[in-house]
């Protein structure tokens, strides 16, 4: 009795070996994506490792527009209701990367999602994509929540789910069973343990296209922080020139708008770690994070259209001589803390000098800093950089007229207006449309022009859309302040 015991239990043992093997084969194996030496490509749809927390196979990512248009923004369009840039011949969008696991590819988000730049000089031309730019359409909160919003949904089912895929693939039998039966259920889970990660966001303002909360998740899901009800709404950065924060033998520079970390490439995998990232994946994803921070440091922003050598009449023609004017101003007023060369660049001013809206900044603590710096002890993660600061980094102008809505948290529509003292700036303005506003240095903006069909309303009486602070250049003659904006357009 005993020797058939001990038979079935070997025989039970060997079954598990082989289920797990197989499930590990099937689901979770990674394989390597095609390798290109377009950095650029691998900056827009390259892999950060996330695709066993953050992934959702492909062809359930590819229906839900189509199963749920009721939970995609006003004006849907499929993925570009978020703001994404979307090339043609593409099979995701910009953001996105396509890995597969064991059998099935899974699509999830990277560092591209955020930034992702897109403009148009005139309104009846077609949007133009640039390479990490400011996410100034991308509106990450609304594609979080209509994931979430989808997994909560009862009509989110296998029966439905399968019959929109057969519209456009068909699957041979064995990816239909594992699909029916495993990933649609462990999707729908997934995503309804999305939205009680997400709980805290009901209660703080909504972040609006160009904006995300870049901490908050990683304080209460990474780091197991309480949640402090702090709110750190802030403007998607451009990640241009970053080689010009390389520490040197008597200075390092700090990065993120409150300048947390003086590291680029923690930066990088820290950034990874927050969007799903585990140590497990790091090892086969550490050259493609390198090759991303080699892309960030070397892209720099496109030139910009403003230009004295465009015809009177033009409207981004800029006057030679406003310019030069600008320039000199520029210098004297500007380039200490927006200049690479200058003493305060890459630097974080205090809060009290600088007066801008503070809660970015007191969003990142002290506990979170000294908790990210020990992050999964375990593991050889090496965080060495991260820092708590008093104020915000004075950051490169370069590709300014790209960079709007302005200051840290996006509450200033445009040059013009950053140029006004904080009382006689808009109180409330559009943002999300990618139209230039050639007279006045940014997006256009005001409700009476076609951004309210296309953006959100920017409030600045709520918590973290405070427009105050920034005074330099605010007390200037107006003749000074036209010779200034005619420079900085150039930028």
């Amino acid at each position: 009795m005993r020797r058939v015991f001990w038979k079935w239990l070997f025989a039970l043992l060997i079954l598990l070996v082989v289920g797990a093997f197989a499930l590990f084969f099937l689901l979770f194996r990674p394989v390597a994506q095609a390798r290109t030496n377009d950095l650029a490509e691998v900056f827009n749809h390259g892999s950060i490792g996330n695709e066993e927390a953050q992934g959702i196979p492909y062809w359930i990512w590819r229906v839900l527009p189509q199963l749920f248009p009721d939970h995609l923004p006003a004006n849907a369009d499929g993925y570009r209701a978020f703001g994404l840039y979307w090339r043609a011949g593409d099979e995701v969008s910009v953001g996105l990367s396509v890995k597969t696991l064991g059998v099935i590819e899974r699509v999830a988000p990277n560092c591209a999602f955020c930034h992702q730049g897109s403009y148009r000089l005139r309104a009846d031309e077609p949007a133009r994509l640039v390479d990490a730019g400011p996410g100034t359409r991308v509106n990450p909160q609304a594609y979080i929540r209509f994931l979430i919003d989808v997994g909560a949904d009862p009509r989110f089912t296998a029966d439905r789910v399968m019959t929109e895929i057969g519209r456009i693939y068909d699957m041979p039998l064995w990816e239909r069973a594992l699909y029916r039966f495993v990933l649609i259920p462990a999707t729908r889970s997934a995503l309804q343990e999305q939205g009680r990660q997400f709980a805290w966001m009901k209660d703080r303002p909504d972040w609006g296209p160009g904006r995300i909360d870049p901490f908050n998740p990683v304080k209460f899901q990474n780091l197991h922080l309480a949640d402090d009800h702090t709110i750190g709404n802030s403007d998607m950065m451009p990640l241009w020139s970053l080689a010009d924060v390389a520490a040197t033998n008597t200075r390092r520079f700090s990065l993120h708008w409150d300048g947390l970390q003086t590291d680029l490439y923690e930066t990088v995998v820290s950034g990874a770690i927050g969007d799903g990232m585990t140590y497990k994946s790091y090892g086969g994803t550490e050259e493609g994070l390198r090759r991303i921070t080699d892309f960030v440091r070397l892209q720099g922003p496109p030139p910009s259209p403003f230009s004295p050598l465009r015809p009177e009449g033009d409207p981004y023609h800029v006057d030679a001589a406003a310019v030069d004017a600008g320039r000199a101003i520029y210098v004297s007023q500007c380039a200490v803390c927006h200049d690479a060369k200058g003493a305060r660049f890459r630097t974080p001013i205090s809060i009290v000098e600088l007066g801008t809206d503070r809660h970015r900044l007191d969003m990142w603590t002290p506990a979170a800093r000294d908790r990210y710096a020990v992050y999964e002890p375990g593991y050889a993660w090496g965080f060495a950089n991260f820092q708590k600061t008093d104020g915000y980094v004075a950051t490169s102008l370069g590709g300014l007229w790209l960079r709007g809505p302005y200051l840290h948290n996006g509450s200033v529509p445009t040059l013009r207006a950053l140029l006004l003292p904080p009382a006689e700036r808009p109180a409330r303005f559009y943002r999300g449309y990618d139209l230039v506003d050639a007279e006045n240095g940014g997006f256009m903006s005001a409700p009476d022009t076609p951004g309210q069909r296309y953006g959100t309303l920017y409030d600045t009486s709520l918590p973290g859309n405070g427009n105050g602070g920034h005074l330099w250049g605010t007390d200037l003659p107006a003749e000074a302040k036209e010779q200034l904006l005619s420079y900085l357009k150039t930028l």
